[in-house]
């Protein structure tokens, strides 16, 4: 069964609360997905970009939620290292896996939106350097996940701890996440997964290419997140596009409008469509699939992708 290399991925800070969070997480166990992951931003954007919305921090919410569930796993996807220092951020990650035993999954990036930065007083240096700080962290960050000592001295950050509680088990799964050739080959050494947001097959086959290159094998688990629409038949289909294009601001007809969605990477079809496009993808070499959602609504949408799920793959 698909279902179970399968995933949730919820935006709180485009306006759920925590409880918000947990009833997605209730969800997702309840019905059989292996993952729930969760974005690490503290401003909201989009269509609700500079409302005053909710936006609950990511680890207090980890927290919440490594206590309220048994089985799932779940984590960031992912934490930018310019808002924590690494050693305190592996530290929060090997004390929520050991408290969910083992279940914590931990996604590293080097950050992208400045607003947020700024907005709470954090410096957001050039990609250069923000690639250097990512490759710090890992630096640090990683041998913690694997209950080592760390002894480090960079540029941008030093650790020397010996990290208590230990990680579960073997250690925590580290996801990196990234459509940029740079950063691609600088995570291949460093995850267990690398993650790669709506992308046309052409451009995954490509960044493949890269990290089998980087990393000198083709030994890592890879997994597509993002967006999807899905309808039982092509007027419910265009109903729920004509929905998605309302809540981005998008003009056009869903016809046109799919077509789009379709080259950007984005998996978007009837029943049978969607089957197609996620078995395209397997065949490709994506393991698994975080589907992203982006508030409450659409819950009948993502019935059906779980029926979906469960019946035809």
């Amino acid at each position: 069964m698909l279902l179970k290399n399968c995933g949730l991925m919820i935006e709180p800070q485009q306006g759920l609360s925590v409880d918000d969070i947990l009833v997605w997480a209730d969800y997702a166990e309840s019905s059989g997905y292996g993952y729930i992951f969760r974005s690490d931003h503290i401003l909201s954007m989009g269509a609700m970009k500079g409302k005053p919305v909710p936006s609950p921090e990511c680890w207090v919410s980890l927290g919440a939620l490594a206590a309220r569930t048994k089985k799932i796993r779940f984590g960031p996807m992912v934490s930018p290292v310019g808002f924590r220092n690494p050693a305190m951020l592996g530290r929060m990650a090997c004390t929520i896996h050991a408290f969910s035993k083992g279940r914590l999954f931990l996604g590293l990036g080097a950050g992208w939106y400045e607003d947020e930065y700024v907005a709470h007083g954090y410096a957001f240096p050039p990609f250069k350097v923000r690639r250097k700080q990512l490759i710090e962290a890992f630096e640090i960050v990683r041998p913690m996940t694997e209950g080592k000592r760390v002894d480090f001295d960079g540029d941008h950050f030093s650790a020397h701890i010996d990290c208590f509680p230990r990680p579960y088990g073997k250690g925590i799964h580290l996801i990196g996440g990234g459509r940029n050739t740079r950063i691609v080959q600088t995570i291949a050494k460093y995850v267990d997964e690398w993650n790669i947001f709506n992308s046309p097959l052409e451009v995954y086959r490509r960044l493949k290419m890269e990290l089998e290159r980087a990393r000198g094998d083709d030994d890592m688990e890879i997994s597509h997140m993002g967006t999807f629409i899905i309808g039982e038949s092509k007027r419910e289909l265009s109903q729920r596009i004509r929905r998605y294009m309302k809540a981005i601001g998008m003009f056009g007809d869903p016809d046109s409008t799919s077509k789009v969605l379709l080259s950007k990477g984005i998996l978007c079809g009837t029943r049978e469509e969607f089957v197609e496009q996620v078995n395209e993808r397997r065949k490709a070499g994506v393991g698994k699939f975080y589907f992203q959602i982006w508030n409450n609504q659409g819950m009948e949408m993502l019935g059906l992708l779980t029926e979906t799920l469960k019946e035809d793959f």
